[in-house]
């Protein structure tokens, strides 16, 4: 019989590594395939996932696993699908969620066409989730064992279909055992640091001032003003902000402010000096994907987040039809920021994902 064939999405991180070396101890044909992601001067030094470093790592790990390396140029996709819609996102005062809609529509989307072009019955990565069958034979999305590396809220938006091609090797996983296997194996990234993508940024500060920049936009600029519209600030534009922001406001003051809100149409920032303000009750959001189809108007307990460090907070999800929703919270949650994602959880199982349109 011949061998399931697999495409392992490989960084030159120790997690990737170590995924395409335990799919190659379970008797799969492993291809690994490091996606280029952008432009960058790379030397060597930078953590960067798609810098010549990591193509580099990524090619001795494949190299000594006997495995085919490729890499694979998604520059321009990358630019036009997940960049662009980022700045559109900061330019009106939302704040995107890049790493999220890159593994749905780049990591997951794009490698799972590369796949088919090699013939692969699965594509794998190092993240650290798990997918399950539940009782009534739905393919589910889980998180990883390890909770201080588990990545679902970045993978919430995967449909069933593009999960039972997905392998998670990891997912059973905690980081110091894969740090420990990739020593006894003497893969080369045994010791890499974390990957970033540090090199985006750059000398800009900040990821929507880089946008900025790149796209060539214009700073919507105005002020910043309290809960009571008096004046504390001029502002160098709305794309430097967030809900729930509390450092980097820049308003010359000694007094502490979280930012309460942002309104595009007049490039007003609000703030709050009350850390209790910037908390909500719901949310409705838009783009659901879940695992599960929902009547319009079905209601279900779950536990959601709208940030992926937050701890998962109780809550009651409704389906409004449309791909639409609203999340309902138990006890108030602090941040909720329009545009952002919100995942919503069953215990370890994910529910869904949605873009926040707006908080209450």
């Amino acid at each position: 019989m011949a061998k399931k064939r697999v495409i392992a999405a490989m960084s030159g991180g120790v997690d990737s590594c170590v995924a395409a070396s335990m799919l190659c101890e379970q008797g799969f044909e492993v291809i690994g395939v490091t996606m280029k992601l952008h432009e960058c001067s790379d030397t060597g030094t930078s953590p960067s996932c798609c810098g010549v470093d990591g193509i580099l790592k990524a090619a001795a790990a494949a190299g000594k696993l006997g495995m085919r390396h490729y890499v694979y140029d998604c520059v321009k996709d990358f630019e036009e699908l997940i960049l662009k819609p980022s700045w559109e996102e900061y330019a009106n005062g939302r704040t995107p969620s890049p790493c999220l809609h890159c593994n749905e529509k780049v990591k997951f989307g794009l490698l799972m066409k590369f796949a088919d072009e090699l013939n692969a019955d699965y594509i794998a990565t190092g993240h650290y989730s798990r997918i399950q069958t539940d009782e009534n034979g739905v393919t589910c999305l889980m998180r990883g064992l390890d909770a201080n590396k588990d990545q679902s809220y970045f993978l919430a938006g995967l449909t069933t279909d593009q999960l039972k091609r997905i392998l998670f090797p990891l997912g059973e996983m905690t980081k110091p055992q894969v740090r420990e296997y990739a020593r006894i194996h003497d893969i080369p990234s045994a010791e890499s640091p974390e990957s970033q993508d540090a090199c985006l940024v750059g000398t800009f500060g900040s990821f929507s001032e880089m946008l900025r920049h790149r796209f060539k936009g214009e700073p919507k600029k105005g002020i910043v003003v309290d809960e009571e519209g008096k004046k504390i600030a001029p502002h160098e534009g709305i794309h430097r902000f967030t809900v729930g922001q509390r450092r980097g406001l820049n308003l010359n003051t000694h007094k502490t402010y979280w930012v309460k809100g942002i309104r595009a149409e007049d490039s007003t920032v609000v703030v709050t000096d009350k850390s209790d303000n910037v908390q909500g009750r719901g949310l409705t959001a838009d783009g659901m994907v879940t695992a599960y189809e929902y009547e319009n108007g079905q209601t279900v307990p779950c536990q959601a987040q709208v940030r992926y460090r937050q701890k998962p907070a109780k809550a009651v999800y409704t389906s409004l039809g449309g791909g639409n929703g609203r999340v309902d919270f138990i006890e108030p949650v602090s941040a909720i920021a329009p545009g952002q994602a919100v995942v919503i959880y069953d215990g370890e199982k994910v529910l869904g994902r949605g873009r926040i349109i707006t908080s209450y």
